[in-house]
């Protein structure tokens, strides 16, 4: 089930405040603590283009020193990744971060998969264009889904021939 909890995170408020100059989007923080190791996570995104190594090791030189400070008690494990091809949405805040990629989202009221393009994402529902529901073989020009009505969504990518 998507959470709405990014928007309440305050590491991932920082966060993205820190990657933003850099055109990077957070798409996920969290961290975690065991044995005296801190452990954080964070994927990002660029609109504009693919993220590329230099992305990556330029955001991880903004978050390292930052958080290395803030957490001077403990051991610092950062990882910084893109999200990948076929990304398992984690967070409804992911569709606004995505707006006009391919993706394939499990409806509850179609019984269905349901894959199309992020035309845009509200707080409440998505809105996805040039749609297929799998299961039915319905094609749709527009759909609007609630997010209450998604069961399971992650980025689409057609692989090709």
């Amino acid at each position: 089930m998507l959470t709405n909890d990014a928007v309440t995170s305050s590491l991932y408020k920082e966060v993205s405040s820190l990657l933003n100059g850099l055109g990077l989007s957070t798409v996920e923080a969290q961290d975690t603590v065991h044995q005296g190791t801190h452990s954080m996570r964070v994927v990002v995104y660029r609109s504009d283009r693919e993220v590329n190594t230099d992305d990556l090791a330029n955001a991880y030189n903004i978050i390292y020193p930052r958080y290395s400070v803030i957490f001077s008690d403990r051991d610092l494990e950062l990882e910084v990744s893109s999200p990948g091809l076929q990304r398992s949405f984690k967070d409804t805040v992911e569709f606004s971060i995505f707006t006009g990629k391919l993706v394939r989202v499990y409806v509850s009221s179609y019984s269905s998969y349901v894959t199309g393009t992020i035309k845009e994402a509200g707080e409440d529902s998505v809105t996805l264009t040039g749609c297929m529901i799998e299961d039915k073989g319905e094609e749709h020009e527009s759909l609007i889904v609630p997010f209450s009505d998604i069961a399971k969504a992650k980025l689409e990518y057609r692989w090709e021939a």
